[in-house]
This record gives structure tokens, C-alpha cells and sequence, in this order.
């Protein structure tokens, strides 16, 4: 018998866990799982994706308010008979989840993407957050360091908490050749010789893209030519724009807002720059190292999990503007390190995060959770 799996996300808009999203449900094994899709608010960017991939998605609300979401979902949840609901980002299992719980659904698997600060900046996000998580059937953690912090600031039992990495399609990202590489940068107008370094992400605080263009000012004193790309939107846009203007760097600055075709713009890139001051599983990353790219990224828990330092790519501390700026030159000037931070950079996602064995590790859990409902 086909089981009915709803994901309940807080929107479809750009961001890691979207992407993580979309690659989870295409690789669902479709003969004994049936995913929809429902997000909180909005339809989103992502939406189309979604739907090309034959998934039914469902927009609870129009926008954040009113919170026509809380008596939609409670009538999807009921005309839709799931027998798993799976929750992910912090909104939808804020919000959602509870309604979950008091309708009494016995089938609750929460996604929990990062151990970000907010949680402990506002003890009353953090108790109801581990009020609502100790009602779920179970809680998959993207990174250890994730899982040791929601036993250590929830309570949660370890029995309930699972380990599960995000993971990527592979066969999507590979190194790119000459050709390529040359398609993509005058898909841009990026100068074809230039080394050019990427910046990927939503353009928020956490992922501190200001430590990224005080990096690009250094290494510009030294490497005049070389080209920095930010692809992303977000609410911090026009500040980072102004501090490149104040830096003096803005003609070797290009910020492209939103980039569809990831694969593309891994394809225009020499190296990734990762600046981010926490990090649970970032996407970003994954599909940069299996694109062969060489990268200097933070060592955070979430990045520190997946990369080794010198082997697959470059760590330096979080918001330390002179080892990223070392790091980054080693590589510029290295064009042995960075053929091997790249064979190593792919080698590790082929060995440990290909969506496809993570999707049957989840499906597992799945499995467990409808045996021990069958079982009570």
C-alpha cells in the first residue's frame, strides 16, 4: 500500500532547505511513497520546479497575514489522510506542527536545518520549540552538531533524534570544461581569463556576506583582476551594495539577485567564498564540492562536519576577514591546490551525500514510525 507523505514548509521562496526539499521528493520511491507538498505562505520560486517534477503543492495562505494557514491546514490534514507529515523550517514547525499534535496525528517527522541563535536569544521560541518537538514522532538533525544541541537545549531523548545530513543529486554538478566555463561567464558578462570567486546564498545576517566583500577588498590590493559574484536576494542587498561602494570595490562586484540554473553558475566560478557565522547542512556548499570547486569556507560545526581543512577545502574562523583572505590566496596563486581541493571536494560528496541513499535513510524512519503505529 502507497502511503501519503505531506512536507509542510514555511515557504517555496530561494533557500537551502527548498533545494534540499525539491531533491528529497523527486527521489522518493514513488511505489510505496505519495509526496505533496504545502507551504505556509506564498507560492513561491520553487513552486514551478515542484510541480515539473509532478509533485501537487499546496499554498495555505497568501501571505504570512492573515494566518489563513492555521484553518487550511487543519482541512488539508483531514481531507488529505497523510500518513506522514513532515515538517521543516522553523515557521511551519512553529506554527503547523502544533496544530499536528492536538489533532492528534501519530505520524510527525520534524527537520530541524540548523542550531541557529535565535532559538537562544528567545527562551520562549526555544521552550515552545521543544514542546512541540518532544510531540513528534521523530526529529531528523542535518548535522551532529544540530543533534547534540537539541538534546543538550530541548531535552529531546536521543532515541528520538536522528542524524541525517542534507544530500544532492551528483549527477547534476561536475567540474566544468573550458566550453562550459566560457558559456556560463558571458551568460553574465563576466570576463572569460578572470579568476572569479562566488559568493551563494540568501542575503541575510546569518550567512554575513559583509565579511565576504571585506575579504574581496584584500585580495583585490593584491589580485587587481580578480572578478567576486554574489548570487542571492535578500533583505541586506542594498546595505551590501553600499559597503562595496564604501570599500572601493564595486567595478569587480557583481551581484546577480536570483540564479535559476545553479549548475551554470558553478560552472562560471574558480572558487567559493563561504562566510557564514553558523551553518547546519548548507547546500550551497554541497553542490560547490561536487562541482570540483575549491572552497574557503568558515569552520562552523555544519560546514566543519562535511569538510576536512586542506583536504576538501580551505576553513578559517568565523568573521576572521585575515585567514579567509590567506586562505583564498593560497588558492588564487595555487593552481595544484586547487586541482586537488577539487578532486577531493567531489570524491566527499560521492562517498557520503548523495540524496538518493539519504532519501531511503529517511524513508526509514518513515517506515519505523507507520510499524510502531501499527504496533500500539
Amino acid at each position: 500500500m502507497k502511503r501519503r507523505v505531506l512536507h509542510v514548509i514555511d515557504s517555496l521562496d530561494l533557500g537551502g532547505a527548498q533545494t534540499f526539499l525539491l531533491d528529497l521528493v523527486k527521489h522518493h520511491d514513488r511505489f510505496r511513497y505519495l509526496p505533496e507538498v504545502a507551504a505556509m505562505h506564498g507560492r513561491g520560486i520553487y513552486a514551478p520546479a515542484f510541480e515539473e517534477a509532478g509533485i501537487p503543492i499546496h499554498s495555505l495562505s497568501p501571505g504570512k497575514f492573515p494566518p489563513l494557514y492555521v484553518p487550511n491546514f487543519l482541512r488539508l490534514m483531514r481531507e488529505g489522510k497523510y500518513d506522514i507529515l513532515h515538517f521543516h523550517l522553523f515557521g511551519a514547525n512553529l506554527c503547523a506542527k502544533p496544530l499536528a499534535i492536538l489533532a492528534g496525528h501519530r505520524g510527525i517527522i520534524v527537520h530541524d536545518q540548523c542550531n541557529d541563535a535565535s532559538r537562544d536569544q528567545s527562551p520562549a521560541l526555544l521552550a515552545a520549540d521543544a514542546l512541540a518537538n518532544r510531540g513528534a514522532s521523530r526529529v531528523i538533525a542535518v548535522s551532529e552538531s544540530v543533534r547534540r544541541y537539541l538534546m543538550a537545549h530541548e531535552d529531546l531523548a536521543e532515541s528520538k533524534v536522528e542524524m541525517i545530513p542534507n544530500g544532492i543529486d551528483a549527477s547534476m554538478f561536475s567540474p566544468a570544461n573550458e566550453l562550459e566555463r566560457a558559456g556560463a561567464r558571458e551568460n553574465w558578462g563576466i570576463p572569460a581569463k578572470a579568476f572569479v570567486v562566488g559568493g551563494v546564498g540568501r542575503l541575510v545576517a546569518q550567512k554575513n556576506f559583509g565579511v565576504f566583500l571585506r575579504v574581496a577588498a584584500q585580495i583585490l590590493a593584491g589580485h587587481p583582476g580578480v572578478i567576486f559574484v554574489i548570487a542571492g536576494t535578500g533583505p541586506q542587498e542594498e546595505k551590501l551594495r553600499d559597503e562595496a561602494d564604501a570599500l572601493g570595490i564595486s567595478a569587480n562586484i557583481r551581484f546577480l539577485g536570483h540564479v535559476s540554473d545553479r549548475v551554470r553558475l558553478y560552472q562560471a566560478l574558480d572558487a567559493l567564498l563561504m562566510t557564514s557565522d553558523f551553518e547546519g547542512t548548507p547546500m550551497t556548499l554541497l553542490e560547490a564540492l561536487a562541482s570540483g570547486l575549491p572552497v574557503v569556507a568558515s569552520s562552523v560545526d555544519g560546514i566543519a562536519e562535511v569538510c576536512t581543512d586542506g583536504r576538501d577545502a580551505l576553513l578559517a574562523p568565523p568573521r576572521d576577514v585575515e585567514k579567509f583572505t590567506t586562505a583564498l590566496d593560497k588558492v588564487i596563486q595555487g593552481g595544484g591546490l586547487r586541482l586537488q581541493l577539487g578532486a577531493k571536494a567531489r570524491e566527499t560528496i560521492l562517498e557520503r551525500y548523495e540524496i538518493s541513499g539519504l532519501t531511503r535513510k529517511i524513508e526509514a524512519i518513515y517506515d519505523e514510525v507507520l510499524s510502531e503505529q501499527a504496533a500500539s
